[in-house]
């Protein structure tokens, strides 16, 4: 799926021909239309183009904005900087696409603002001759030629599945020669290649715009190559480490004290010791400044853990994060007085992991009614009998639980997949097995509205209508709201509906409220497998 609905050069050259010759009748009908001052215009079609409500794919809304551009030659010319505004691939041949247009007419590449890799994937298309030329659009060469065509990029979101494609060319424009770059993530690359092109990396500048860098699951890289990079990210709001090879020395005296942490995940990270965490946590200014929101300390059940009760306890009582929103804590020992301090300290939480604990259950019911704010709990390993889970679902402000697969499909029956309290309403969801939830429906969400008039769910796949009215029943299949509270990964993507705040003065200078969590179309492809798998 390319941005534009264009085959090739020629049928592109061939549809801009025909919005550029209207006929008469169109003429006259758009007469009106084009006589709007430029600024309404644009308006206009700014509204268009973020009109993500009624889409649930990136890719669907963006086809159907090229149709704007069909309008008149007007209508072309002011909607082509939207057009090219996000380039999100899931094809090697989009990217091919794309790239042609960039080479025949330089003027794109100023438009291009998002690059985004994240469903991008070779996988499918078959062992064969016309593989192999498909997988040879993308490559390090092609990926470099774009990026020096695109000077105003803003964000780079890479994936695995792009991992030897980014040699040290590539790397190297990146960090060096795109002076408006905000983010860069590059979530799941672990490969030699990969690892190779980080060894090989020069940065010669501090990087004052480059506010969120994700190296989720880079495993690979070596503590040397941090050390080369951290220095140089003295404006970082938020890092993913999960799962890299960083320690807590690196962090105590590599990054930057200039740093204003809003999000951290140090996930699986196996070399962190007791000491210097601990000393980091508290005491370093990049954490230190009652900045933080987002914090993922979590560590496989199988795994010693540098933090045991009392320094787990210790360090959460002297972090300077008072607005803390979420925190993930699974496989760490929780006791109740560690709970009760959460309570306390943490007043705005609204996502906590626990996973693995061994709480007892009246303290965990009365730690959950204290705490208003809190709307997710992950109780994974947690022994919790079907009555206990059916007394915490009864608590009002809670609206999603995590649970072990089989026992919340046995609870909400394997066939209906719902509980129905009432006027309460709770909803089955998985991912593949993977990870299991329950979550509560609101009263204006057409699944409840289906639940409470015909007992079940309907089949997307089936006509309904109403018996009443004769009127057809209208179903959307939406991704649960509750899913971004979840998330394993930082999302480093301002999202798509936010795409214009990562210009104004207030977000550039670290005063722009942004969102906590994950916006439409951040979490899509492989960055929502690393988000919501285990």
């Amino acid at each position: 799926m390319l941005l534009s609905p264009i085959t090739s050069i020629e049928s592109y050259n061939q549809t801009i021909s025909k919005a550029l010759i209207p006929d008469e009748s169109d003429a006259r009908r758009l007469t009106s239309i084009n006589d709007l001052p430029l600024e309404i215009l644009m308006k206009i079609i700014g509204y268009v183009y973020f009109d993500s409500d009624n889409f649930d794919s990136i890719y669907k809304l963006l086809e159907s904005f090229t149709k704007l551009g069909l309008v008149s030659k007007l209508f072309h010319l002011l909607s082509v900087k939207y057009l090219y505004k996000y380039a999100a691939f899931n094809r090697p041949h989009a990217f091919h696409k794309f790239l042609i247009n960039l080479q025949n007419n330089p003027n794109l590449g100023k438009y291009v603002q998002f690059v985004d890799f994240e469903t991008f994937t070779s996988i499918g298309l078959g062992r064969t001759g016309k593989m192999n030329q498909e997988i040879q659009m993308v490559t390090s060469r092609t990926i470099f030629t774009s990026l020096t065509k695109t000077p105003n990029l803003i964000e780079f979101l890479a994936s695995e599945n792009i991992q030897d494609d980014m040699n040290v060319d590539v790397l190297n424009y990146l960090f060096n020669e795109l002076p408006n770059l905000q983010s860069l993530d590059f979530c799941g690359a672990s490969s030699k290649a990969f690892y190779e092109a980080f060894r090989g990396l020069t940065i010669d500048k501090p990087l004052k715009k480059l506010f969120k860098v994700s190296f989720h699951d880079c495993s690979n890289l070596s503590v040397d190559i941090f050390e080369k990079i951290l220095p140089h990210l003295v404006n970082l709001r938020r890092l993913d480490l999960t799962h890299t090879s960083v320690n807590s020395s690196l962090l105590l005296n590599y990054l930057p004290n200039s740093c204003n942490l809003t999000h951290l995940s140090l996930s699986r990270c196996s070399k962190l010791t007791t000491r210097d965490l601990i000393n980091f946590l508290v005491n370093h200014p990049s954490v230190a400044n009652n900045q933080l929101q987002w914090l993922n300390l979590s560590v496989d059940s199988n795994v010693v853990t540098p933090l045991n009760s009392n320094y787990l306890f210790f360090t959460l009582k002297h972090m300077n994060a008072s607005n803390l929103q979420y925190l993930n804590l699974k496989g760490l020992p929780i006791t109740e007085k560690l709970l009760t301090l959460i309570n306390m300290k943490f007043q705005n939480l609204k996502t906590l992991s626990i996973a693995f604990s061994s709480i007892d259950f009246e303290f965990l019911f009365e730690f959950l009614l204290s705490t208003p704010c809190l709307a997710h709990i992950d109780l994974t390993g947690c022994k919790l009998t079907k009555a206990q889970i059916l007394q915490l679902i009864t608590i009002p402000h809670l609206s999603s639980l995590e649970c072990e697969s089989q026992t919340l499909k046995d609870l909400t029956n394997n066939e209906s997949q719902f509980i129905r309290r009432d006027s309460l309403v709770w909803r089955f969801h998985d991912n593949n097995g993977r990870r299991a939830w329950i979550y509560r429906l609101e009263s204006t969400d057409d699944q409840y509205k289906q639940i409470q008039q015909f007992g079940k769910i309907l089949n997307l796949n089936l006509t309904y209508y109403d018996l009443n009215t004769g009127e057809k029943i209208v179903t959307k299949n939406l991704r649960p709201r509750f899913l971004k509270y979840v998330g394993k990964k930082i999302n480093c993507s301002v999202g798509f509906q936010n795409l214009q705040c990562c210009k104004h003065k207030k977000y550039l200078n670290n005063s722009y409220d942004e969102d906590v969590w994950p916006g439409k179309f951040c979490e899509t492809g492989i960055y929502n497998y690393y988000s919501l798998n285990i």
